[in-house]
């Protein structure tokens, strides 16, 4: 009863008119304040609507005027080019004309703008004076005349103008890409492979779902908004002749931030880089072949590379190749496959004899032979295994050291005597105990010698993480089979299984199970034995990364019925993936095949076509970059300097040539685009530079 008092009180006082006026007149102050707030949110809106209308009108004002003054440039070059006697292949850069530059013009410009009845020269000329001839006229919108639909347009427009801002694509460098950086000191710089710029391009290609990316090096924000990708390949030029140089590549350096120190093929190879390059848009083309014939296209990447390409140049191999190279009896899948690249070896931080900060770090290490001869799918396999100590020195020394061969015999086997004093024998882990070490002698430099006379030249080694064995020993070796990199359990790449777990899982075997601690024989069996198995099964096998993408392949071809349409490039086809190929001269014969055998994969798929333009110099070549790169998601062109171009007298009149042919290049790249100029070697210098860009709206670098 009491409740029912009360609520029909309160009932009575929320109808009373003086209540219900005191919140009439808070609804109508709120909805002026409302109001209010509206209207100064039309006004910011117009105002920046306004700000982003003249803002563009500036940039088509730009274009227009860089456009011509390009046409008169032009126009000159063309009368001067005509003066000359012979055609070199490149345009003429005069000596005499100047050029205005972009300062002058303004200044003239602004000049030109000034509004009748102004004459003072320190009083700033706004946009609003402009006339209709200088790009721009009255303001497009009146401040605080937004409609409703007006508003409502203005605020889709500039949500669609941010989603362009943040769809940027933009390239960063991480520490390996860094350390490549030619503004980084020579002594500390470790260079990059051609592979990396290989990934770089698949990815631009392809997008996340790529096999390959180039993550180890540099990191790619919003691969899809990438227009297309231009790739210039300059051979004969390399990384001496880009640093002599170098203050006359005016626009190349203003082009580009971006300029790394590249590992090259041995010239020997012929057209190798053209070739390698090429194989990012074939393996596009032959996607569907390559993953029906292979499981996936991780698994195809790896059965087509050539681990050895880069460690021919690195190490001293002989340049004849073994006329037998047919597989071992055994073997399923090449051996050879399972070789770690000059790449992966630098990863995993084996001794390699790269020049920089790795060159100082094994300065003191030998190769396992004086010359190598080249591996094939017959070579045999040592098992290797060693034991290391800690010393006085403060790190883990060689003592003991045990090799097997392809039938488990041991081949090798003797403990060895550290340099330096022994402070902890690590027993649990390598069975050595002071005792053992009493009566020992032999030295590392013994080791080594016995080690080069026991191996053959195209010996493959082979071991779990082999790469601390390799440095207890101080030695350095080409081939190498690491099985923590070719079997994982974990489906992380980074992300090692240990050899004791590998043994029990593939081979069914319990190793390491000695209170007295590690077997070095024991142990290198087990990696041979690991080895072997997967040789006599497939490349996935071991491999959870490769398994797991084979069986995503397989669900997505069960559930479709289409071995394409669900496959990691599905989404190529949608987007136009079409490529261009520009020669100078006829490709080799080789990459012709390769290509021709590429568009009968796909004879009806035109979207995902190679074309190839032979041309005969390479002012032809850059006239058809500029003509097709818009049209195709991937331009590369191959371009040859001539050694005589470099001479003394020469030198700096070629490389004005070379700076205006890449500054002409640059133009023919869209917003967005990708543009790769790689300087592919000499034969007095093997090394070469990879120059990355992406052009933003106003033509600038988008890399760092």
């Amino acid at each position: 009863m009491m409740w029912t008092r009360t609520t029909i009180a309160l009932r009575r006082i929320a109808r009373s008119p003086s209540l219900n006026g005191k919140r009439s007149r808070m609804k109508e102050q709120m909805s002026a304040k409302q109001h209010e707030r509206n209207e100064k949110k039309k006004k910011k809106l117009a105002a920046l609507a306004n700000l982003m209308e003249l803002n563009d009108r500036d940039r088509l004002h730009e274009a227009e005027l860089a456009k011509k003054r390009d046409a008169e440039v032009e126009v000159e070059e063309k009368s001067a080019a005509k003066a000359e006697d012979g055609d070199d292949g490149f345009i003429l850069v005069g000596s005499k004309r100047k050029p205005r530059n972009r300062r002058q013009n303004a200044e003239q410009e602004a000049d030109s703008q000034t509004v009748p009845g102004t004459s003072d020269p320190e009083e700033p000329v706004t946009k609003k004076t402009r006339n209709n001839d200088d790009g721009g006229d009255s303001l497009p919108l009146e401040i605080g005349t937004l409609s409703e639909d007006q508003y409502n347009q203005l605020s889709a427009e500039l949500r669609r103008r941010k989603r362009e801002l943040e769809n940027v694509p933009a390239l960063r460098l991480r520490e390996m890409g860094q350390r490549a950086s030619l503004e980084t000191p020579q002594d500390a710089r470790t260079p990059i492979f051609l592979t990396d710029i290989q990934n770089l391009l698949m990815c631009a290609l392809i997008g996340q779902k790529s096999p390959c990316r180039p993550d180890r090096w540099c990191s790619v924000e919003k691969w899809l908004s990438l227009s297309h990708s231009v790739v210039v390949i300059l051979e004969g030029l390399s990384l001496y002749h880009y640093l002599s140089n170098e203050t006359h590549f005016e626009a190349t350096n203003r082009i580009f931030s971006t300029k790394l120190e590249m590992m090259l093929p041995t010239q020997e190879e012929g057209q190798k880089i053209i070739d390698e390059i090429a194989k990012i848009p074939l393996t596009n083309v032959q996607a569907r072949r390559l993953i029906d014939e292979h499981g996936s296209l991780e698994s195809a990447v790896e059965l087509n590379k050539d681990p050895t390409l880069f460690v021919k140049t690195i190490f001293p191999i002989e340049s004849t190749k073994s006329e037998a190279d047919d597989m071992h009896e055994d073997d399923k899948f090449p051996r050879t496959k399972l070789l770690l690249s000059a790449l992966q070896m630098v990863d995993e931080g084996y001794p390699i004899p790269l020049q920089g900060e790795l060159h100082t770090r094994f300065r003191n290490f030998k190769f396992t032979k004086d010359v190598y001869a080249p591996v094939t799918n017959r070579s045999p396999m040592f098992g290797v295994d060693c034991e290391m100590c800690h010393t006085e020195a403060g790190c883990n020394e060689l003592t003991r050291i045990s090799i097997v061969n392809e039938n488990y015999e041991t081949v090798y086997e003797t403990l060895v005597l550290p340099n330096n004093r022994i402070t902890d024998y690590l027993t649990q882990y390598s069975g050595i105990t002071a005792e053992i070490m009493e009566q020992v002698t032999k030295r590392l430099n013994v080791v080594q010698k016995e080690v080069s006379e026991l191996l053959p030249p195209d010996a493959i080694l082979v071991g779990q993480s082999l790469n601390s064995d390799l440095n207890a020993m101080k030695m350095m070796h080409p081939y190498v089979i690491d099985t923590s990199v070719c079997f994982n359990t974990s489906g992380v790449r980074r992300r090692k299984t240990k050899l004791k777990d590998l043994a029990r899982t593939f081979l069914q075997e319990i190793i390491q199970e000695n209170i007295d601690g590690h077997d070095s024989i024991e142990d290198s069996r087990a990696t041979l034995k690991l080895v072997k198995k997967k040789l006599a099964n497939s490349i996935e096998f071991g491999d959870q990364i490769l398994t797991q993408h084979k069986q995503l392949q397989e669900l997505a071809n069960a559930s479709s019925g289409d071995t394409i349409s669900n496959n990691l490039f599905a989404h190529v086809a949608k987007r136009d993936k079409r490529t261009a190929i520009v020669s100078v001269g006829e490709l080799q014969p080789r990459l012709k095949e390769v290509i021709e055998k590429a568009g009968e994969a796909a004879p009806k798929d035109h979207s995902t076509s190679v074309r190839v333009h032979e041309v005969s110099t390479a002012k032809e070549a850059i006239r058809k970059v500029n003509e097709v790169a818009l049209e195709n998601a991937l331009t590369i062109a191959n371009l040859r300097v001539p050694e005589q171009d470099f001479m003394l007298d020469s030198a700096q009149r070629s490389v004005a040539k070379l700076d205006k042919t890449i500054d002409r290049l640059w133009k023919s790249v869209a917003h967005n685009g990708l543009f790769l100029v790689i300087m592919g070697g000499s034969t007095e210098c093997s090394k070469g530079v990879a120059k990355i860009a992406i052009k933003r709206l106003n033509g600038s670098d988008q890399t760092m």
